[in-house]
């Protein structure tokens, strides 16, 4: 509320004032104590004033309920002055009456009432000019009076008398009263009716400020009601009725309070509140504000009475008048609610603006609203900034907004105004602060007057759309800029102007209208939606429905229609192919559209109380659909209930974008923002939410049929009824690729692979039926194929979900050739429910002439045979079924299909018809079948025997046996279980009627049946063979008693053979004790060990040991002692596999003590046998210690191949477990591999050089081969001189020549040995051109070069250190060289490195691997691509730097 403006007493002189405004609000009449009379208009300017003739103060002025004609009644005149706003002239009406003190003006009619203070009443006609009067109306002054909506007069006087007249002064009633009145009212009690002001029939009065008297004009004989007040309240001194039958009366003690007339409340105060400190002085009610008003010290109090239980007093709606303390008179509001405007005794009228006229219009994302009575604002709903202000000369009634234009107008007169960006910074585009309002550069453009009273203007950027008595003006909004800046690239004439509708004849009126950027689209009374097009100045479509239009609404771009016809539905029309789709529950009250501005396709529904979001989407699996988003959680998904949003009291709705509607309050100029219920928690960052405010938020944004979005929510809830409802809705949107998405993450792999075959289908007819079919309609779906590019789709779906009716009668439509195929397929459903007479028919109905076919394929011809084949079979079939039974069969057993046998075999067997059922069987081949249908069913053996050799079954073989038998034809049936594989019974016949024993013994030993055997073994027991016996019962599992029958008869030799490792604990038991008794300790050891008895197995070893030992001190010939000491060598091995079976401490002491020679009068044992128990334990670090000694030991006794041996077996072992191996061990084996691969070199490979040099290492090392020192030297000294080595050849000369076992150099070689060493060179090339060479004279040629494998540094091929990278090279275990990245292979067998080219020569030679002496085939040889050296390190040994000739020298022994 804020002041409008204020008519002081500068105008009015000093004193009491009086006002009034007319019908409508536009003018003020105000006349104080200076007798002048001035006219105002809304916005305070002085329309028109007059200074009365008489000379007395104004007293009261009243308008006439038209608002054309002031009366003005002055004190001590006889005359009532009236001014007429048509002319502005003023007149005297003469009474002829004195002492005139009151006027009042009939409400609905032209009559004037005119009281005097002798109680004479005078009724003047404004209409008819003519004047009543009533002498002695009321006996006393008449001082207060009213008239009702019907014509009745009521007054009242100082006689303390209410009288009751009509227009015409004719009394109807009167009542006494014991107190003056005054205020004076009519209206209707809350029980009066429900007519409103037709019904007023209460007339109510305040009787000397302590009551409120109502009297009920309908029921004169009852008593008026009197309502009394608390005393506290003090003296009534204003009261107004208002609403359905209530009263807001103000008292002399500051309270207001609100009382209900009906009956059961009258009792009662509604309200009651404080509104000013000391008194009130008028109070008023406004009903197009539901607000009241009420005056008193120098404040003025406005307040909300919505809630009339809850009313309450706010400071922002108080105003503190200044200079007016106790002075203020009356209080009123115009018609509209607009203006309040307040009186004082001090000459002032204070003029305030409560509610400003909600006229606004929007365009895009801007709305024109205005902010006061002629003052305007643009304002950027998006960017929430002002960007155009503009001021008018008029209080407009309607207002337009366009891309650069914005209208207003009044009656019939419009202005139109240019926007446009200000100079200062505070124009369209930029922000302005909220106290600075934006400067406007608005100009006008031009102003128009048109025939008729305008409705409202639409705009566009160059045209004006003017609504106006059903007819529609379009025209250029500046006439004079006809450039050719305009549409179709100038303005003509015809184009300036154009009225709608053009035929006169047409009696159609225009109701809505609307325009978009490039397009007029109005809607007409007959139902007519015409688009005319602004570029081509020519309509481009009319599309007519059944009802009228009440109101059109496009979308930003009119490619979409919202209307609402006159049957209140609403409807989305599509101007590109004229289809409609209805809105679905739209709320019977809508009156509005509004197209959200930002998101395409959703638009709210306006309500007199409630705005609902709507969705449209243009296609969808029932093509085009718009319906409300509704409230919808996982548990109730098919909720139809809209989700709607409360409308806010007196909110106008002007703009809808992004799921907000803005809205003008009808009592403030600021615009509000309404969130819509579908905005709830649509966030784009829903982690924030909680689990409900999730579901609400992804169903509103699948209910927008936005997606990607619900996409999103879908990700966090991750619940399947959220990812279902989102693969449904995109599926219902046709948006395959996110029902993938949705379907993919729901492993859902059937439904995906189904739909990414419709990814790629373009034809919608076509899209729509696999999704129809998707949801299993059916019906819609073929109706959607049907009307594809492929109608045969639809008869291929029915044909796939066996709809046969269906499926026949499009096959007679789309393809008959497909008729007999279908029949024949429907035929066989009938058949399978049992509907045998239907399913003959099809059947016969399926069959084809093939003759009538014409000339037809090979392939084509097969197939309708095949066909036919098929009906023929279903035929018999169904005959069988139905009785037939001989047709049937005569059809069955012509066939040459082995299916349709079979089928009716097997429906023959089900009645048990066996002669049939067999021969049916034997006709399709399955000669099994009809064999036992021939021997079990109809015992006809004679034509099974035919059968018999094309019996494959074994089943049907032994029962074939079985009846042979009964019949005693035991030869036969012999044969018949020999090929059932019946051995028991076959053996059982041979024991029992043929008597061929040795054919059972065969055939009980080569098929181990139990139960044969136990009856052999029974029969040879009677015949006294126990051996026999005992092999029998062995196999027929009866070891106990084989045990028992062996035992009795010495035989328990034979029970042990027999028995092998099939026995059990108990039995290797009972041996090894019998054994034991015998003194045969190695054999009873043996079972001990088998039945897992470790300890008794150890010592009946060492016994075997002791006696075996004891035996050997008398033997005398090398032979049998050698034999001994194999003996022996067995039972210790024996003893330490037993310990390393078992993993006992104690046993392994016990062992270890026996090989140690614990004992005093003991010996050690041989260490091979310690080295086998470490190993046998696992203990082969100590193991390979061991083995060091004991390798060692061998080669100094000149046995390399088992020093060797040794070492490769202790290597592996320690490799297998993952244990690092001793450089010892690696030294010692690549020493002896070195010596023993010298005879391939040689004799393979004829490799002499590389022979020479792995001589040469070993003579290095030649002390550890001292009983062979002087065979070694003699090669390596021959193979040095074979190669031309002479400086080696003539070292080792030298030193074998200086030796002390010069004596045992070979007789053959010994004369070129000591001619090496006294002629150095002989046998050298060097010698020649030269007398005689010294030692300083002879060398070794040079040593190949190879790159080393790790580094790739340049390496002698016998050097297995590299002095770059300090790393073990590994060897070849062909030629003792290292090993090259290019000629790389492993051993099959032992999986050592070997050079490929090497070792493939010597498996090419026949010759096993130098390493583990296994033969291997070349075919597993395999050249090694890339190998990795580092993988091969442990091929390698740790060696000291080379020597001189570059060769690698051995470490230090170790102890």
């Amino acid at each position: 509320m804020r002041k409008l403006f204020t008519v002081g007493h500068q105008t009015n002189g000093k004193g009491p004032v009086f006002y009034g405004w007319n019908k409508g609000g536009n003018y003020l009449a105000v006349c104080g104590a200076n007798r002048c009379l001035t006219i105002h208009d809304r916005q305070g300017k002085t329309v028109d004033q007059k200074t009365l003739s008489h000379t007395g103060p104004c007293v009261a002025l009243e308008w006439d309920y038209t608002g054309e004609t002031l009366a003005v009644l002055q004190q001590g005149s006889n005359q009532v002055m009236l001014w007429h706003s048509a002319s502005r002239k003023i007149e005297a009406l003469e009474t002829g009456l004195k002492d005139l003190t009151l006027i009042k003006w009939n409400r609905a009619g032209p009559h004037l009432a005119v009281g005097t203070g002798k109680g004479n009443l005078l009724l003047y006609n404004k209409k008819t000019l003519k004047m009543n009067k009533i002498m002695m109306k009321h006996t006393k002054k008449i001082t207060c009076g009213a008239w009702s909506m019907n014509g009745k007069l009521a007054l009242s006087g100082e006689d303390k008398v209410l009288s009751i007249s009509n227009s015409d002064g004719d009394l109807i009633d009167s009542l006494q009263l014991k107190e003056v009145p005054s205020q004076v009212q009519f209206s209707r009690m809350k029980n009066d009716g429900k007519n409103g002001a037709a019904s007023e029939s209460t007339v109510s009065m305040n009787l000397g400020g302590k009551t409120l008297l109502l009297v009920d004009l309908n029921n004169p004989q009852g008593e008026p009601v009197e309502l009394a007040f608390s005393k506290d309240y003090g003296n009534v001194v204003s009261y107004k009725w208002f609403g359905d039958g209530y009263i807001l009366i103000g008292f002399s003690a500051g309270q207001v309070v609100v009382v209900s007339t009906h009956r059961k409340e009258i009792v009662q105060e509604v309200s009651n509140f404080t509104a000013h400190s000391e008194d009130v002085a008028d109070v008023t009610y406004c009903g197009a504000l539901l607000k009241g008003a009420s005056i008193g010290n120098s404040e003025v109090q406005v307040f909300n009475m919505n809630e009339l239980s809850q009313i309450k007093i706010r400071e922002d709606n108080k105003v503190e008048l200044e200079n007016e303390y106790k002075a203020l008179q009356k209080v009123e509001w115009t018609d509209d609610g607009q203006i309040l405007t307040v009186s004082s005794t001090n000459g002032n009228i204070h003029t305030f603006l409560t509610k400003i006229p909600v006229m606004h219009d929007a365009y895009g994302t801007r709305v024109l609203r205005l902010t006061s009575l002629r003052e305007l604002v643009v304002r950027d709903a998006l960017r929430g900034q002002d960007i155009a202000h503009l001021s008018v000369e008029i209080e407009p009634t309607f207002v337009s907004l366009g891309p650069d234009t914005c209208a207003v107008g009044m009656n019939n007169c419009v202005w139109y105004y240019a926007l446009s960006a200000s100079n200062d910074g505070d124009g369209v585009g930029r922000s302005t602060s909220r106290r600075q309002k934006p400067t406007s550069t608005a100009s006008i453009v031009s102003q128009r007057s048109y025939v008729n009273t305008v409705q409202y203007v639409k705009l566009s950027a160059e045209y004006a759309a003017v609504m106006s008595e059903g007819m529609v003006t379009l025209h250029l909004i500046n006439q004079q800029e006809a450039t050719t800046e305009g549409y179709g690239g100038g303005h003509d004439e015809r184009r300036q102007q154009r009225v709608f509708p053009e035929r006169e004849s047409e009696s159609s009126r225009i109701t809505s209208v609307a325009m978009t950027s490039r397009f007029m689209i109005f809607g007409t009374t007959t139902g007519c939606i015409t688009y005319f097009s602004l570029e081509d100045w020519a309509i481009l479509s009319e599309y007519r429905t059944s009802t009228g239009i009440r109101s059109v609404f496009p979308n930003a771009n009119g490619t979409r229609l919202a209307f609402i016809d006159e049957a209140n539905e609403g409807w989305i029309y599509s101007p590109v192919d004229d289809s409609m789709c209805p809105i679905e529950n739209l709320q019977m009250d809508t009156d509005k559209i509004l197209w959200d501005a930002q998101e395409w396709g959703l638009f709210v529904g306006c309500g007199s109380k409630k705005f609902t979001t709507y969705a449209y989407a243009p296609s969808t699996r029932w093509g085009a659909k718009c319906g409300p988003i509704c409230k919808q959680t996982l548990r109730s998904q098919s909720n139809t209930v809209p989700l709607t949003t409360d409308k806010p009291h007196g909110f106008s709705p002007i703009l809808a974008i992004q799921d907000r509607v803005v809205c003008q309050p009808s009592t403030q100029h600021q615009l509000h923002v309404v969130s819509l219920a579908a905005r709830t928690h649509t966030t784009d960052t829903p982690t924030m939410l909680t689990s409900e405010q999730l579901q609400q938020g992804f169903f509103n944004r699948l209910g927008m049929n936005r997606l990607d979005l619900a996409w999103k929510f879908a990700k966090h809830m991750n619940k399947p009824e959220a990812w279902y409802a989102l693969g449904d809705r995109a599926l219902y949107l046709l948006d395959i690729e996110m029902a993938i998405r949705v379907y993919r993450t729901v492993q859902q792999p059937a439904m995906v692979l189904a739909l990414d075959h419709l990814r790629h289908v373009n034809e919608k007819a076509m899209l729509l039926g696999h999704v129809a079919l998707l949801f299993k309609n059916f019906n819609e779906a073929q109706n959607h194929f049907t009307k594809c590019s492929n109608p045969m789709l639809a008869l291929e779906m029915r044909r796939d979900l066996m709809h046969w009716d269906a499926a026949l009668a499009l096959s007679r439509r789309l393809k008959p050739a497909v008729v007999p195929q279908i029949s024949r397929e429907y035929a066989s459903q009938l058949e399978f429910r049992g509907e045998l007479q239907a399913a003959l028919k099809m059947y016969e109905n399926g069959h084809v002439d093939i003759g009538a076919e014409g000339d037809v394929s090979h392939n084509r011809r097969k197939e309708l045979e095949n066909h036919n084949a098929q009906c023929q079979a279903g035929v018999a079939r169904v005959m069988i079924r139905m009785g037939d039974l001989a047709r049937g069969f005569s059809i069955a057993i012509q066939t040459e299909t082995p299916a349709m046998a079979i089928e009716c075999a097997q429906l023959f067997e089900e009645l048990k018809q066996w002669t049939e059922a067999a021969q049916l069987y034997e006709k399709a081949e399955l000669y099994d079948q009809a064999a036992q249908l021939y021997i079990c069913k109809s015992k006809n053996l004679k034509a099974a025997a035919n059968l018999m050799p094309l019996i494959t079954s074994n089943k049907i073989q032994g029962l074939y046996g079985a009846a042979k038998e009964k019949e005693k034809d035991y030869p036969a049936a012999k044969k018949a279980y020999a090929l059932a594989e019946d051995w028991d019974n076959v053996v059982r016949l041979l024991v029992s009627h043929l008597n061929d024993i040795s054919s059972a013994y065969d055939v009980v030993r080569r098929t181990k049946s139990a139960e044969a055997a136990a009856l052999v073994a029974k029969h040879c027991k009677k015949d006294g063979n126990p051996e026999t016996a005992i092999e029998f019962l062995l196999l027929a599992k009866k070891t106990d008693e084989a045990f028992e029958l062996a035992s009795s008869n010495e035989k328990l030799h034979v029970f042990a053979s027999i028995l092998g490792d099939s026995g059990s604990n108990e039995d290797y038991t009972n041996l090894a004790k019998h054994y034991e008794k015998k003194k045969n300790f190695d054999l009873a050891g043996d079972y001990y060990k088998r039945c897992t008895r470790y300890d008794q197995a150890l010592h009946r070893y060492l016994d075997a040991v002791a006696v075996l030992e004891a035996a050997q001190e008398g033997v005398q010939t090398p032979e049998a002692l050698a034999e001994q000491e194999k003996a022996i060598d067995a039972v210790i091995n024996k003893a330490i596999a037993v310990v390393g079976e078992a993993q006992s401490d104690k046993l392994n002491k016990t062992l270890i003590g026996f090989l140690t020679a614990d004992g005093d009068n003991d010996t050690p044992k041989d260490p091979k046998y310690l080295f086998s128990l470490y190993m046998a334990l696992g203990k082969y670090e100590k193991g390979c210690g061991l083995a060091i000694v004991i390798a060692r030991r061998e080669q100094t006794q000149g046995h390399y191949r088992v020093a060797h041996r040794l070492l490769f077996q202790t290597y592996k072992q320690l490799e297998k477990h993952d244990i690092t191996i001793s450089s010892d061990l690696r030294w010692n084996l690549q020493l002896l591999h070195s010596y023993l691969v010298v005879k391939p070199l040689m004799k393979a490979l004829n490799d002499h050089d590389n022979a020479a040099r792995m001589l040469i290492r070993v003579s290095k090392n030649i002390p550890k081969f001292p009983l062979h020192t002087v065979q070694i030297l003699t090669s390596c000294v021959t193979e040095c001189n074979k190669a031309a080595f002479d400086r080696s050849a003539y070292h080792y000369a030298k030193e074998l020549v200086t030796s002390n076992d010069r004596k045992d150099i070979p007789e053959k070689h010994r004369k070129k040995i000591e001619t090496i060493v006294r002629k150095p060179g002989y046998y050298s090339k060097a010698q020649e051109g030269k007398k005689k060479l010294t030692e300083a004279d002879l060398t070794d040629p040079p040593e190949k070069v190879g790159p080393c494998p790790s580094c790739s540094a340049p390496l002698p091929m016998t050097m297995l250190d590299c002095p770059r990278c300090k790393s073990n090279v590994p060897y070849c275990i062909a030629t003792g060289q290292h090993m090259l990245l290019d000629d790389w292979c492993v051993c099959p067998s032992c999986k050592f490195p070997a050079l490929y080219s090497a070792f493939s020569q010597l498996v090419r030679q026949d010759e096993p691997c130098p390493m583990c002496e296994e033969r291997v085939s070349l075919g597993d040889v395999r050249r090694i691509t890339n190998p990795d050296p580092s993988i091969w390190q442990r091929a390698a040994m740790s060696i000291e730097p080379a020597g001189e000739t570059g060769e690698a020298t051995a470490p230090a022994a170790s102890s």
